[in-house]
C-alpha cells in the first residue's frame, strides 16, 4: 500500500487523471453489464453495450476528476507538514534574534501560504509561539 501511495504521491497528474478515469470506468462498466439483464423492458434489455460504455465513460471521467482532487490535495497537505517540521526544526537551531527574524520573513510566511485548514492553521501557531517565545528569550 505504502508503494502505491508513493506513486501516487509522485506521478504526474495526467497519469493520475487516466488512472481515476480507467479504475472508475471499468468498474461502472462492469457493474452496468452484470445489472442490465435484470433491466428489461417487455424482453428486451433496456441499456445496450453502447449505452453501458457511453454511461461507463461518463462516470469514469467525473470520478476520475475526484480523484484528481483528492491526490492533488493530500499532496499539498504532505508538502506542508514536511514543511512544518523544516521550520520547527529552523526554528529550534536558531541562536540569535537576526536568526529568527529571518525564519519569520522567508521560511514562517511560505508555511503560512501552504496552511489550508484548521490543523494546518493550528500547526502554524504553534511554530509561532515557539518563534516568538524563542525570540523574547534569546539574548543578542
Amino acid at each position: 500500500m505504502k508503494v502505491i501511495d508513493n506513486h501516487f504521491d509522485k506521478a504526474p497528474l495526467l497519469k493520475v487523471y487516466l488512472i481515476g478515469v480507467l479504475i472508475f470506468g471499468t468498474f461502472t462498466f462492469l457493474l452496468f453489464q452484470f445489472i442490465s439483464p435484470m433491466l428489461t423492458v417487455e424482453g428486451k434489455n433496456a441499456l445496450t453495450t453502447i449505452v453501458d460504455i457511453k454511461i461507463s465513460v461518463a462516470v469514469g471521467l467525473i470520478f476520475g476528476l475526484m480523484w484528481l482532487l483528492m491526490v492533488t490535495g493530500s499532496r499539498s497537505n504532505s508538502k506542508f507538514w514536511r514543511y512544518a517540521e523544516a521550520v520547527e526544526k529552523l526554528v529550534e537551531d536558531a541562536d540569535t534574534k537576526q536568526t529568527l527574524k529571518d525564519i519569520y520573513a522567508n521560511e514562517f510566511k511560505e508555511l503560512k501560504h501552504l496552511a489550508q485548514g484548521g490543523p494546518h492553521y493550528y500547526e502554524a501557531k504553534r511554530i509561532y509561539a515557539i518563534l516568538e517565545t524563542k525570540h523574547k528569550y534569546i539574548k543578542d
